[in-house]
């Protein structure tokens, strides 16, 4: 799988308005396309906006997200005059509560996204192990856990970045407490406290 992140630094209080849009144009765009898994737009409680999406594979991802910048420059120019920063991995440990019918459709104002980006990493291999064998098993384990992504941002492994979603604002904050608490006691030097935490409801999304 393939994973995007942009973040529209100052939009949260424009969501509303961009959502509505969003809903309407971006969503049907990104549903046809081949490959598509999920996608969700956050009003950030940091002050940022951002979306994720998802994909089976990188080209595929391409190819949509192309069309997305299309669309979002022809139609949001106004509410998002400034290009978004943007992080895009490949999904190298994931998980995905069963039975949920896709952790992103159907569930906006449901869905809650925690973002947790790593930079400046110099044991990619022990990092990516803490991934999969500590932190990921203790979130999947969480009440109202719905899935759970990481990836690099570069090739040399430096920049990484976790996406938790949940339920709700509560499930979502009392996990990511416990994550942390973990990285303290057991991360050690291969994973380093993150250097930006975005979280926030789901005003969009679909699957």
């Amino acid at each position: 799988m393939y994973i995007t992140l942009r973040r529209y630094a100052g939009a949260a209080a424009r969501m509303n308005r961009i959502a509505a849009k969003v809903q309407a144009g971006l969503v049907p765009i990104l549903s046809r396309s081949a490959g598509f898994k999920g996608y969700c737009a956050v009003g950030a409680e940091d002050g940022d906006g951002a979306s994720v999406s998802l994909f089976e594979r990188e080209e595929q991802a391409a190819q949509a997200n192309a069309q997305a910048r299309s669309w979002v420059q022809a139609e949001l120019r106004d509410l998002l005059p400034d290009p978004p920063e943007i992080f895009a991995a490949h999904v190298d440990v994931s998980a995905e509560a069963a039975g949920q019918g896709g952790a992103f459709g159907g569930r906006s104002g449901e869905l809650y996204v925690v973002i947790r980006e790593f930079r400046d990493m110099t044991r990619p291999d022990d990092a990516e192990r803490f991934a999969r064998e500590t932190s990921m098993p203790l979130i999947r384990g969480m009440p109202g856990f719905l899935a759970f992504y990481s990836g690099w941002g570069d090739a040399g492994r430096t920049r990484a970045a976790v996406f938790t979603l949940f339920d709700n604002r509560e499930h979502a904050w009392q996990a990511n407490e416990q994550v942390l608490s973990l990285v303290r006691e057991k991360g050690g030097s291969a994973v380093p406290p993150p250097f930006r935490v975005t979280a926030g409801k789901a005003l969009v999304a679909a699957a």
